[in-house]
């Protein structure tokens, strides 16, 4: 079949929304399907940054489009060229992906001009878990109510990366549950099938301790990176230091700063190639996730693969993304105390650290994308059945 998949920005711009899309884009070509991406040229949306990147990766092809941001507190990115995209390309399928983005309006058009079967993903974050001010979400409720309800209603299928997330859309949007199906995220397990080694990032980064706690993702406001720091801090001690490892979105500054006030010995490493990334994972004592929200969580998965505990909030989706008690420990949002606490039980028991290590790589094998592929290759076919 024909498939279009649709996001606002992909690889190489970093995201978990963007693995997603080319878990989907790449598996589904290497089953003999024909796709296309349709982008924008963005590399970050925080700060705004285009990118002249790849018109073709791993063999698929990606048209990237201009994107333009309507500034200050209603921040949406504009991308006109994706309506001439998806309108004049062919399709059995459109796919698109990450709520209250341009893609999904342009899709709504294909599906209304032509009838082609549309596929949503939202990757559904709520109001009072965005970036901004008060008008900012202000503006977000009324988003929701007048626009982004009837694009989600428009679709043919919305898929939800946790069952969390669904009961977000039903919550905060309205949304019924008889046109939302589950499917999880997942990791690439050939990646993982050997467990990664860790010299590759010692040999990179010989500065950091033996011994570190690691956060990896976005630096993002919510990601909960300070409370992390401050987490760090109550300890005291200086056996174990902090990686920060991930793309910068504005608070590295603010960061180091925090840090150095805190006697944190921290190093902020940005975003790496994929063969650091899996040997960071695996060097690591234990990745901290605490973040305010999220929809799922594909670093934990990453992380178990490693044979890494983990650490996280109790928040949206991270609850489905490991299995507590066995593979790590999860704690409330923004509780620095009971963070550090969780973190320093690992760190100080050899036997559990390894435990938990040990379950978390069975629980990661789980989630191969090979078999999340299968699993929206089926939802295709009954739409287009």
């Amino acid at each position: 079949m024909n498939i279009i998949q649709g996001c606002v920005r992909y690889p190489p711009a970093p995201g978990g929304a963007e693995t997603v899309v080319r878990a989907y884009s790449e598996g589904l070509h290497s089953k003999g399907h024909s796709v296309e991406v349709v982008t924008t040229d963005l590399y970050t949306e925080t700060p705004f940054v285009k990118k002249n990147m790849p018109t073709k990766v791993s063999n698929v092809p990606v048209s990237r489009h201009s994107a333009f941001s309507i500034s200050g507190e209603a921040h949406y990115v504009l991308a006109p060229g994706m309506i001439t995209s998806f309108l004049s390309k062919e399709a059995d399928i459109i796919h698109t992906h990450s709520y209250g983005y341009f893609q999904n309006h342009a899709a709504w058009l294909r599906e209304k001009f032509q009838s082609t079967p549309w596929v949503i993903t939202p990757h559904f974050h709520p109001s009072w878990s965005m970036w901004g001010g008060s008008k900012r979400r202000t503006l977000r409720d009324f988003y929701d109510s007048r626009v982004g309800k009837p694009t989600l209603e428009a679709a043919d299928l919305i898929t939800c990366v946790s069952r969390h997330e669904r009961e977000m859309l039903v919550k905060e949007i309205g949304l019924k549950e008889d046109n939302i199906k589950i499917i999880y995220n997942g990791i690439y397990w050939d990646d993982w099938k050997n467990i990664p080694d860790p010299n590759i990032f010692r040999k990179h980064f010989p500065k950091v301790s033996d011994k570190f706690i690691i956060f990896a993702g976005r630096l993002a406001t919510n990601k909960g990176i300070p409370d992390l720091i401050e987490a760090v801090s109550l300890e005291s001690s200086k056996r174990f230091d902090l990686v920060v490892m991930g793309a910068d979105m504005g608070l590295g500054d603010d960061l180091d700063k925090l840090a150095l006030s805190k006697n944190v010995r921290m190093h902020r490493i940005g975003h790496v190639d994929d063969e650091t990334y899996r040997s960071a994972l695996s060097a690591a004592e234990v990745l901290v996730l605490p973040s305010e929200y999220e929809a799922f969580g594909i670093v934990l998965l990453e992380a178990a693969a490693a044979q890494t505990a983990v650490v996280a909030a109790r928040v949206g989706g991270t609850p489905e993304a490991m299995c507590e008690g066995k593979n790590g420990l999860l704690v409330d949002y923004s509780d620095p105390i009971s963070l550090s606490k969780a973190i320093f039980t690992i760190l100080d028991d050899d036997k559990l650290s390894k435990n938990l290590g040990s379950f978390g790589r069975e629980f990661a094998k789980g989630f191969s994308w090979s078999n999340i592929v299968d699993l929206i290759e089926k939802e295709y076919n009954l739409l287009l059945a």
